[in-house]
């Protein structure tokens, strides 16, 4: 039951509408109700997991809390944390898995950073099962995150009682950011997917111009699929009186790597700084323990989004422009835009490839069959390739606005009526009309799900 399905359609209004009339204090218990409902709907099994590693998790940092600063709430944290990465280890490598249990990359990771802030004083071990379960649980950010943090969510959902859920300004850019999301997910994304899957499935078949153009698409369908994600998750849950954190700040639009990882899934950059790098000793031990320490953290990062050897190329290549990309820190800023943009593109086909020996073969016919062999074999007509340019140039534009200072979700927020309502007419339609629907595509799968 993915944010795309008919079924989802059917699932959040009426969970939105209960909720909206059930009395205050009863608001936490039913979103867990929902939330599991809504795990249980991809499996059962998954549901089930979910609960032991919140309860767990729950007790264990009740234990640690206890047992503060002894060898003992040490070894409770220990133990705890390593039984949370040997079950991701076990789901995520065990090639007997074929699918990972959903959200399990998300709520492990969410799971570890509460124990170490329990563990570190940062915050109380939350004794309210119903609050800690719907901290780890709740449905919006289930599945691909953001990767929230405790001391955030959890005094949120402590609040949820005193919350007005039918304040204008919280409906308003709650439903923006769900049309929003919608658009680029179905509009832009899915339908960027048919040549970039056409092409990498099929390498072969092409040319170098097609199997360049397909990296290029892919960098702006998995932006607009993860960034299209986060948006209708932070949507829902504002409209039910929660604020999730961005997770996407204009990443293309950086002017190094080390920015690019500010800007880009910055739950899990923020997460991998604060619970790994900084652990390991950060910058605080000269120069060569910071370059060793940055190289650690991206492959982990690396490891964390797939079992292939591609996946810890990719790290060790984000890690690796770190320590090299100082040498263009005087360039003007264009060139510094282009080259990071350029080397992300680059890390993009690593991502992308099904293993090294399809990188080899695609890097090949770049450099001896640099030509356009079969466009039409991309699969799309002429109206759909202008879709997908009028779709990149709207959410390149868009971040261009917003990265001046002209916000252009607050600023249609506080339009009037009709201009707003004229402004989610033109998204629905937008969705309705040219959103990628049917058989042939999973719109209700999302990129990020499989990491």
């Amino acid at each position: 039951m993915g944010f795309t399905s008919l079924i989802f359609l059917i699932f959040f209004p009426t969970v939105y509408l209960v909720y909206l009339l059930m009395p205050p204090k009863g608001r936490a218990c039913w979103l867990l109700i929902a939330s599991y409902g809504f795990c249980a709907s991809f499996g059962l099994r998954y549901a089930l997991l979910l609960l032991l590693s919140t309860l767990g998790t729950w007790l264990a940092a009740i234990a640690v809390e206890k047992k503060l600063g002894s060898a003992k709430g040490r070894w409770i944290m220990g133990g705890a944390v390593l039984l949370h990465v040997l079950l991701l280890c076990y789901f995520k490598y065990d090639y007997r898995n074929p699918v990972l249990p959903v959200g399990l990359s998300f709520y492990t990771f969410q799971a570890i950073g509460y124990l170490a802030d329990v563990y570190r004083g940062a915050v109380a071990a939350e004794r309210n099962v119903i609050r800690f379960g719907l901290f780890q649980a709740f449905f919006p950010k289930l599945v691909q995150g953001p990767i929230e943090r405790s001391h955030s969510l959890l005094d949120q959902i402590g609040e949820l009682e005193k919350k007005e859920l039918l304040e204008p300004q919280r409906i308003r850019e709650g439903l923006l950011l769900l049309l929003w999301g919608l658009f680029q997910k179905l509009v832009i994304a899915d339908r960027i997917a048919i040549p970039v899957n056409g092409v990498y499935g099929q390498f072969g078949a092409f040319g170098g111009v097609e199997i360049l153009l397909a990296t290029l698409l892919y960098a702006f369908q998995i932006y607009c699929d993860f960034a299209g994600y986060t948006s209708m998750a932070r949507g829902i849950a504002s409209l039910c009186g929660i604020e999730l954190m961005e997770n996407f700040r204009r990443p293309y639009l950086s002017l190094s790597v080390r920015e690019f990882w500010h800007r880009w899934h910055i739950s899990l950059s923020s997460w991998l700084r604060d619970y790994v790098y900084i652990p390991l000793g950060g910058s605080r031990r000269g120069r060569l323990r910071k370059y060793v320490n940055v190289m650690l953290t991206f492959l982990v990062s690396g490891i964390w989004h797939g079992t292939g050897f591609h996946f810890l190329l990719w790290g060790c290549m984000h890690g690796g422009a770190q320590l090299v990309e100082t040498a263009w820190e005087r360039f003007p800023k264009l060139v510094r835009w282009c080259l990071t943009f350029v080397f992300i593109n680059g890390s993009w086909m690593v991502f992308r490839v099904n293993s090294l020996g399809d990188l080899k073969e695609m890097l090949k016919i770049l450099v001896t069959d640099f030509r356009l062999r079969d466009p039409a074999g991309m699969g799309l007509g002429t109206l759909e390739w202008l879709i997908v340019l009028f779709g990149i140039f709207l959410v390149t534009g868009k971040d261009i606005l917003n990265e001046r200072g002209m916000g252009t979700q607050g600023w249609l927020a506080r339009q009037g009526f009709f201009l707003r309502l004229l402004a989610y007419t033109a998204l629905l339609s937008g969705i309705v009309i040219f959103g990628v629907y049917g058989a042939a595509y999973d719109t209700s799968g999302f990129l990020y799900t499989q990491f």
